[in-house]
């Protein structure tokens, strides 16, 4: 009996769909949660979805020997642009709007430069992780000169932004030196070490992201509590 090339693949690299399975979850945790987040964190979970069904294409192109590379450019188009969607919903001044705008443009010359059907584009995936560390950071500066967030431990876009840093320094090198560290997918090479780094820092993003999606409702009763 025949086993299914989807069935093959899992059984033989379980440890790579680790990340699928938070990435999962965390899409479970915002769509339970659907009516209790504000417009940035829906930007977030409509990125977690159209990841997701990326993750789906990448496994049908594996199973079947066929590139995929090209889908991981895809995907960080894809989180770039809904990233920066979410941040300029919480950054409302025309400055941070600015710089919003500014490193997304960035981030789209640098895609069109060096994207590619066969490799994974190093370059753009490390400038949208760039990018991501200074939206966040700019996050930081906007709520602490605001002064309008009572607790941060249980404000979710405070965590995506803390989950987004980790995310994005633990990854950076991996690929702006992608051909030294993905370049190589011999036995002898060190690809499966730097892409077990990538998938456990997405996985811890993934996981923190769901986290938020928690703490959001949690925010929104919090309010309504005030507000009553």
């Amino acid at each position: 009996m025949s086993v299914h090339p989807y069935i093959k693949l899992i059984l033989k690299y379980p440890d790579s769909f680790l990340p699928d399975l938070f990435l999962l979850l965390a899409i479970g945790a915002g769509l339970v949660n659907y009516f209790f987040l504000d417009k940035s964190s829906r930007w977030l979970l409509r990125m977690l979805i159209l990841s997701f069904i990326i993750s789906l294409i990448q496994l049908h192109d594996a199973a079947f020997r066929q590139n995929n590379l090209y889908l991981h450019n895809i995907n960080s188009l894809i989180e770039m642009c809904f990233f920066a969607a979410a941040y300029q919903v919480e950054l409302k001044s025309k400055q941070n709007l600015t710089v919003i705008i500014s490193g997304l443009a960035v981030y789209l010359l640098v895609f069109l430069f060096d994207f590619k059907w066969g490799n994974i584009a190093g370059i753009a995936l490390g400038v949208e992780r760039m990018v991501m560390i200074i939206y966040a950071l700019l996050y930081f500066h906007y709520i602490l000169t605001k002064m309008q967030v009572q607790n941060l431990l249980i404000h979710s876009m405070f965590w995506v932004s803390a989950g987004a840093i980790v995310h994005a320094a633990g990854t950076l090198f991996v690929f702006l030196f992608v051909k030294a560290t993905l370049g190589d997918l011999s036995s002898n090479g060190s690809y499966y070490l730097y892409i077990t780094i990538v998938r456990t820092f997405s996985a811890f993003f993934y996981i923190v992201l769901g986290v938020s999606f928690w703490l959001r409702r949690r925010e929104f009763r919090l309010a309504e509590r005030f507000t009553v």
